[in-house]
């Protein structure tokens, strides 16, 4: 996985760590080496420098050897007293005799769950129904440690040696495990793990939280009293260290405003206590720091979920995200803020290649496309690889119905860092984008700074989304994503570099509901004639637009019942038997949108 606050550095040579353990030996040797295996065996080294009176390499390779000498020893005990221990996903076979149905989803979904599937439509399938118990009970009796069931994959994670691996795919419930090997296993290749520490981003002073809340309507959004009010919102990141004791965060917790946490580490003891990406990320849609920084969503309510480790790059981490899915839809969430991507590995072996960002490889691009289909809004960040050799967007973003986020500065011009599309299967991507280059953010310790990546543009339109559901309580989440992505800068012409462009609220509003938002004529520069219209008569269409024209038909309930793209600049056209009545007509061109209404009475 990928904290897309940074970029992941290159895999450093393990011939380049001798060298450094030969470079500590030489200038560290007056000072003790200590050791701790995992075991709790403590090594104790202790070199003077007035013993080794031999040339500086020869020095090197008795430190190294001596160094090698104990590792063996270490080993040694270690083998001795514990077997290494793997986390798999475990597949099973089918979901007969549960003792969960379709028909009683109360039994395993919360009633907020349940009432976002009511107003969107969506049926409870037979993949919502929890994993059979008695598979997990058959796992347990063999001495296995379960870390976490997940129903959307018919499975569950665990934590064991090989030798009980092989006795649990022996159980007839099971069917196999996920890519066939463990998902936390580095193959012994030392490689990014050992510089796994959050860098810092490049940190300047761009001011307070104006700009980043402007550019996409956040402002305008406060105004008429959209702040994320019972809006439920999920985050999947590696942590919110110290975010309960935040000043910037205080409010959330004061208010009791974070409903829910989720750990899938097993090292670490609450969120809390995980990484600090997270509370930054937190702070773009929750801050309240009056005269520095406000979020764009900072009355919405918080779900807090730990998925990504740190301290390496696994597969386990994909698995982790699915596991955060599942859970922010059994608590009803409406929308979920990832700014975690997922390319390379420790392991080679689990690295993605381009081919895999097609929408339905990755498996938490498959985790997204299911929480897309329960209802939930997906904003997850495009990625920071857009100025190095992978380049474009990582997993999850390459999902299809999510919303990915490109990362632009104040002026609305792309970060070079920010990855680009198209998926592989051509669809554009990213979706639109968000300032992400000196994004205003608050740290753990409640200092305010100016930060960049991905990470930061995905939670920004995260909390744009929760205005638009907030004001707009009847419109389902594909409803809420169109209007984002048609309220972009590029909707008219979208490109691979930043989608369709940079959303802003009011603009969204009024593509959402456009009866409730018709704009002044600009300068007649389009004219509709004759209006009313009555049968027979065919309607004429003039504009001055430079550039293209395309026209939506609008029933007065805020149906879409026809299109026309790229009217010249005189058209006439005869309308279908719609019934009589008002209707809207809404204009789209790159100098932005017009909505008009036309009285149609076909009736004689």
């Amino acid at each position: 996985m990928q904290n897309l606050r940074w970029q992941p550095r290159a895999r450093q040579p393990i011939k380049d760590k001798i060298l450094y353990l030969g470079y500590f030996a030489c200038e560290n040797l007056k000072k003790s080496i200590n050791k701790t295996n995992k075991s709790g065996f403590l090594f104790e080294l202790n070199v003077k420098i007035a013993n080794l009176a031999q040339p500086n390499c020869v020095q090197v390779i008795k430190f190294v050897s001596i160094i090698l000498l104990f590792s063996i020893i270490q080993g040694a005990f270690a083998q001795g007293t514990t077997t290494p221990q793997y986390r798999y996903l475990i597949l099973f076979k089918d979901k007969e005799s549960t003792n969960f149905s379709v028909n009683n989803p109360q039994a395993f979904l919360s009633q907020r769950a349940i009432a976002r599937r009511q107003k969107m439509q969506i049926k409870v399938t037979e993949q919502d129904l929890p994993v059979n118990s008695s598979y997990l009970s058959q796992i347990s009796n063999q001495g296995v440690q379960i870390l976490y069931p997940l129903k959307w994959v018919n499975g569950a994670v665990i934590k064991t040696d090989p030798v009980k691996l092989k006795k649990v795919l022996s159980l007839p419930a099971v069917k196999g495990y996920y890519k066939n090997m463990a998902l936390d296993s580095t193959s012994g290749i030392q490689g990014n793990s050992l510089n796994r520490n959050l860098a810092e981003e490049s940190i300047s002073d761009y001011g307070a939280s104006f700009a980043q809340l402007t550019q996409i309507g956040a402002d305008i959004m406060h105004q008429n009293g959209f702040k994320g009010e019972n809006v439920l919102i999920t985050l999947l990141d590696d942590g919110y260290l110290d975010a309960n004791t935040s000043p910037v965060l205080s409010p959330i917790f004061q208010e009791k405003r974070i409903n829910a946490t989720l750990i899938t580490d097993p090292t670490i003891k609450n969120v809390y206590k995980g990484g600090s990406h997270g509370t930054e990320v937190l702070s773009t849609l929750a801050g309240q720091a009056p005269g520095k920084l406000f979020g764009t969503a900072y009355l919405a309510n918080f779900a807090l979920a730990q998925t990504e480790e740190s301290q390496h790059e696994l597969l386990i981490e994909e698995v982790n995200w699915l596991r955060g899915a599942e859970w922010a839809d059994s608590l009803g969430t409406d929308i979920i803020s990832s700014s975690l991507g997922y390319t390379t590995f420790d392991n080679p072996k689990y690295d993605h290649v381009y081919k895999d960002m097609d929408g339905k490889t990755a498996i938490s691009t498959k985790a997204a496309v299911w929480a897309s289909q329960r209802g939930i809004i997906c904003t997850i960040s495009a990625g920071n690889e857009g100025s190095s050799s992978w380049k474009y967007i990582s997993s999850p973003a390459d999902a299809d119905s999510i919303i990915s986020v490109a990362a632009v500065d104040r002026t609305g011009i792309r970060a070079s860092f920010s990855s680009l599309g198209p998926s592989f299967d051509n669809r554009i991507k990213p979706d639109i984008a968000a300032m992400g280059l000196g994004t205003i953010t608050g740290r753990p310790d409640g200092t305010i700074s100016a930060v960049s990546g991905t990470s930061f543009s995905a939670p920004l339109i995260a909390g744009i989304a929760a205005g638009l559901i907030q004001a707009y309580p009847t419109k389902s989440a594909w409803d809420i994503m169109r209007a984002l992505r048609m309220s972009g800068t590029l909707a008219m012409n979208p490109n691979t570099n930043l989608g369709y462009g940079i959303p802003h609220f009011d603009r969204a509003s009024k593509i959402i509901n456009p009866i409730l938002a018709i704009e002044p004529q600009d300068n007649n520069s389009i004219r509709i004639y004759p209006n009313p219209i009555t049968i027979g008569q065919s309607l004429r269409i003039e504009h001055q637009k430079k550039t293209p024209v395309n026209l939506e038909i609008i029933s007065s309930q805020g149906a879409v019942v026809q299109t026309l793209n790229n009217l010249p600049e005189q058209s006439e056209i005869s309308l279908p038997p719609f019934v009589s009545g008002k209707y809207y007509f809404r204009f789209t061109s790159e100098t932005g949108i017009e909505t008009f209404p036309v009285m149609l009475n076909l009736s004689k």
